[in-house]
């Protein structure tokens, strides 16, 4: 009896777990769209020499803010009358610099890339969403973030724009279905997600993240 009594309680237990996971996925895949392929992003705003010539200073490096129409260079190319004149090189918008690729003294081409930066005070995270997920994410819904670097800590987030293409027209060798043998591959759409103002978090560009859009 107390064989049969034990093996009941076990299979009531067994149950009720497979119950409670059984309901905890049909509430994930109806109410939540989750993914990993997301990452933090943000406009990247690249800081280039106006004239090709002689890079006679550059006075910032990886971690500096600097105010946009600042002045972080300068360079010693050819003015519109001919002659040799010194330029600067100036911050096209408010922003923390994070990578240079500058030599003092040595050459840059007109419209060349010296220094690449970011607005650290507003980066978003861009997610991947399967095409065939899309169906019921709108503007405007919440979201959680979870950032790989930090464990057991959530953003909050919000749907800010879905996007008009998908990730695969931006290609430089975008798929097409001209050919017999054409396989067909599901896409994912960008889908820009909002973080809220009162981020705890140092994120920084590039940091991989997984969200989990509300979709109800």
């Amino acid at each position: 009896m107390k064989k049969i009594l034990l093996i009941n309680i076990l299979t009531l237990v067994i149950l009720a777990i497979a119950g409670i996971a059984a309901f905890h996925f049909y509430d994930e895949a109806t109410n939540y769209v989750k993914t990993d392929n997301a990452k933090i992003d943000g406009t990247q705003i690249s800081i280039a020499s106006p004239v090709a010539g002689k890079l006679t200073s550059f006075k910032k490096q990886a971690g500096d803010k600097v105010s946009q129409d600042s002045v972080i260079g300068s360079v010693e190319g050819m003015g519109q009358d001919g002659k040799p004149a010194k330029m600067d090189i100036t911050m096209p918008q408010d922003g923390t610099i994070v990578k240079t690729q500058a030599t003092e003294n040595g050459f840059v081409g007109a419209g060349i890339p010296v220094a690449y930066a970011y607005n650290m005070d507003d980066l978003y995270v861009t997610a991947n969403i399967k095409e065939t997920e899309l169906d019921g994410i709108q503007e405007g819904q919440d979201v959680d973030v979870y950032v790989d670097g930090y464990k057991d800590t959530t953003l909050d987030g919000e749907v800010d724009k879905i996007g008009l293409a998908t990730a695969s027209s931006f290609s430089v060798l975008p798929s097409s279905n001209g050919n017999a043998n054409y396989t067909k591959v599901t896409q994912v759409v960008p889908v820009k997600i909002k973080l809220s103002k009162e981020k705890s978090l140092d994120v920084i560009p590039g940091m991989n993240v997984t969200v989990r859009i509300h979709k109800n």
